[in-house]
């Protein structure tokens, strides 16, 4: 027949077991406390916490002999949470109060003899409830670097007979064995509860960051992650059809909540000119404005060529005005040609690129150096250094060779000549990079096997359902639904998005047109896309992000 001690030992074994598998710290808590009262014979045990603002209040409490009453335990009437740091103050403290201050254990065979102490609480609590406290030990629980994480007290110890008795220091000794179980758990749930939180602020830091880079796109790192977190939640709603089974578990929403947040980070190594690129002609600024003066200029030509002919009596007074007049009216033409062009809202048709080479073909003299004013790296990236130090003849729209910049082409013909919107398929392709660069920097982290799906929804957000999409191709039945939910968060911030400067404001009735079309053309799922609409995510929110006058009267049924 196995021995007492045997059977703590196998108890003390099991419940180590208990504490590593276990999450759920009051479960924790009650299941180390009640097994050190079941080691010490104790009849009540109780487990003060310490919050990390140093205040220590009533957790856990148990008294078995009066299991059967309606026993006041709530904080608020048997220990209202108390100031750690005022406790000092006191002139008589409580037993788990001075194990608290004087990070000690106390240990009291009758608390009734120790003068210093405050029994005031005790001794009402014991006439209240027609008890007898008499012994008491308090155990305090500090960490591997001294911090306080609470206090563990146990009251009246028994023999066998079932006498109180005091606690003897092997009891003593066995309860510190066992609550340093729960010294532990409460260290690694703080640590836990520490690097999350790290990590967290670490991840809006950076998103931020990624935000902050452009005053266009301040906002969609911090808006995807609401529209993500709503769209899953109606999803994981759904009673019947395609997703009636997907139910995301506690670690499948946390790694979709950080994904949210991370799935622009490789954004951080886009040129902002690119991500914010309004105007076909703009790097750092836009060079329209370069162009103009040379619209000037040869405006400036044909007036002092029409002088220069009526001085010389070239020609009828008439006749030299109408000439200068239809040139002026033909570069006007041209430049209000070019001004359009540039901004990008519509596509170019072959006539249009034809119109453009012929402009280009105007020349202007130049008299100044080119070669002034320029940095080292601008210096060696001409060829031709003496041709550009002397005067010559320049054409009105200009590729130049010093327009080649790393994998840019930032030539002025080159970029107006884009067919649709402003960005050239170089910039096109260094955007699309971010996803490559978000994959890599997510591969690089050690997140845990639990978060590992991180990468795939973050990496995913640019694939399409048909295998058209980037950077793998992927399909929709090789992309998980979270990952799916993303891209559907993704476009839906940018297309009602009222910041970006290559488009205007669209209402919420063309960004639906626009998403249904994406849908019907194998770009978005179509069973997430349809609880988007029926469940009301859209106008959910629409209503809180974006402008009240983008919002005008929608009939979801149209827009499945």
């Amino acid at each position: 027949m196995p021995s007492a001690n045997d059977i703590i030992l196998t108890g003390l074994l099991e419940l180590c077991k208990d504490v590593s598998r276990k999450q759920d710290t009051a479960a924790v808590i009650a299941g180390v406390m009640s097994a050190a009262a079941d080691a010490a014979n104790a009849d009540g045990s109780f487990f003060f916490e310490i919050s990390p603002d140093k205040y220590m209040s009533l957790n856990y409490a148990v008294i078995t002999g009066l299991q059967n009453k309606n026993t006041p335990f709530e904080n608020a009437v048997f220990f209202p949470p108390v100031y750690v740091p005022d406790i000092r103050a006191k002139m008589a403290k409580r037993p788990a109060e001075i194990c608290a201050c004087n990070r000690e254990i106390v240990n009291y065979a009758n608390i009734f003899d120790a003068s210093e102490l405050d029994t005031s609480f005790i001794a009402k609590f014991d006439e209240e409830n027609n008890y007898s406290t008499v012994s008491v030990l308090a155990v305090p629980l500090l960490d591997r670097k001294d911090n306080l994480l609470g206090v563990a007290q146990f009251v009246n110890a028994k023999d066998s007979s079932g006498k109180i008795i005091a606690f003897t220091a092997e009891v003593q000794n066995t309860l510190i064995s066992i609550c340093s179980l729960l010294t532990v758990f409460l260290e690694n749930r703080i640590l836990s509860a520490d690097y999350k939180q790290l990590l967290e602020s670490f991840i809006e830091v950076l998103a931020r960051a990624i935000d902050a880079k452009s005053p266009y796109t301040g906002s969609h790192c911090q808006r995807v992650p609401i529209i993500t977190r709503l769209l899953a939640t109606a999803a994981a709603e759904q009673q019947e059809g395609p997703l009636k089974d997907f139910e995301p578990s506690a670690d499948d929403w946390y790694a979709l909540h950080i994904a949210s947040w991370l799935h622009d980070c490789g954004k951080i190594t886009t040129p902002e000119y690119i991500v914010d690129k309004a105007t076909k002609l703009e790097t750092i600024n836009n060079r329209i404005h370069e162009i103009r003066n040379r619209f000037e200029i040869l405006r400036r030509d044909a007036h002092i060529t029409y002088l220069q002919k009526r001085l010389a009596d070239a020609d009828s007074k008439e006749n030299l005005q109408a000439e200068f007049v239809a040139k002026v009216k033909r570069l006007e033409d041209d430049f209000a040609f070019v001004a359009e062009c540039n901004k990008g809202d519509n596509e170019l048709s072959p006539e249009d690129v034809k119109r453009l080479d012929r402009i280009s073909e105007q020349h202007f003299t130049r008299y100044f150096n080119r070669m002034l004013g320029l940095s080292w790296a601008e210096r060696n990236r001409v060829r031709d250094k003496e041709l550009y130090a002397r005067p010559a003849e320049e054409m009105l729209l200009q590729d130049r060779p010093d327009h080649l910049v790393e994998h840019y082409n930032r030539g002025e013909l080159y970029n107006l000549k884009t067919p649709q919107g402003t960005i050239t398929e170089e910039e096109r392709q260094k955007i699309n990079e971010h996803i490559e660069v978000t994959i890599n920097m997510l591969e690089a982290l050690p997140f845990p096997k639990e978060l590992s799906n991180i990468v795939e929804y973050a990496g995913c957000h640019h694939e399409r359902v048909d295998g058209k999409g980037y950077p793998r191709g992927l399909k929709g039945d090789q992309m998980s639904i979270p990952a799916k939910i993303m891209a559907i968060a993704d476009v839906y911030e940018a297309l009602t998005a009222r910041d970006r400067p290559y488009k205007e404001p669209k209402k919420l009735s063309e960004v639906l047109h626009i998403m249904r079309d994406m849908k019907n053309s194998g770009h978005l799922d179509p069973d997430l896309y349809e609880v988007f609409i029926k469940s009301g995510v859209y106008l959910d929110y629409a209503e809180q992000y974006i402008e009240k006058n983008q919002i005008d009267e929608i009939n979801p049924e149209e827009y499945l």
